[in-house]
Parts: structure tokens; C-alpha cells; sequence
């Protein structure tokens, strides 16, 4: 089970506004893929996805469960709502939630 972060909520709102899907360090991944499908299948029967089956708000979530990520691409959480709604530009990390964990 994946520890809810007070900072940025697991939401469904919030998982709407994610960006990761569209971020650089994602898109060669296998597993994000597989895991982008499982999420759009829960979504798509009016269930909300588990944290740990969502492909993106690691920002909320923590670091990514898919281990072929490429950090060494650009991320783009600057560019996310999320970033500015919740203000993460005064918190840390700065980025890479997916590496480096949730906001805080």
C-alpha cells in the first residue's frame, strides 16, 4: 500500500491534471505503458486506479514502481499544474518525484 501524501493528495482531480504521461523520462518505458493501460482500464469502469497502478503523480506517490525509466532525460514537472497549484517550487525534491520520491 502506498503512504498518502498530505502535501499533494492521491486524487482523481489530480490524477487528471498529471503530466507524467507526456514527460520525456516516461516515455520509453515497458512497464509506464502496461501500467498507463491497467489505470485507463480501472478509469474507464468508474473505478479510481491504486496509487501503485498509476504511471504518473509520483509527486504525490513517490517514486516510480517501473524501474526502466530514463532520468537522464529532462523532466517536466515545472510545466505541470500540479507544480504550480501546490506549489512545489518551495519544496523538495525540485523534480524527478518518479527518482528521487514524493514532494515535501
Amino acid at each position: 500500500m502506498v503512504e498518502q501524501n498530505p502535501k499533494v493528495p492521491f486524487t482523481a482531480e489530480n490524477v487528471a491534471k498529471c503530466i507524467c504521461a507526456q514527460c520525456p523520462v516516461q516515455t520509453g518505458s515497458a512497464c509506464v505503458k502496461e501500467k498507463r493501460a491497467t489505470a485507463k482500464g480501472a478509469r474507464g469502469s468508474g473505478a479510481m486506479p491504486k496509487p501503485e497502478d498509476v504511471p504518473g503523480l509520483y509527486c504525490a506517490t513517490g517514486t516510480a514502481a517501473c524501474k526502466d525509466l530514463n532520468t537522464r532525460q529532462m523532466c517536466i514537472c515545472g510545466d505541470c499544474p500540479i507544480w504550480k497549484e501546490y506549489r512545489l517550487v518551495s519544496g523538495k525534491p525540485l523534480g524527478y518525484f518518479c527518482r528521487d520520491g514524493k514532494a515535501r
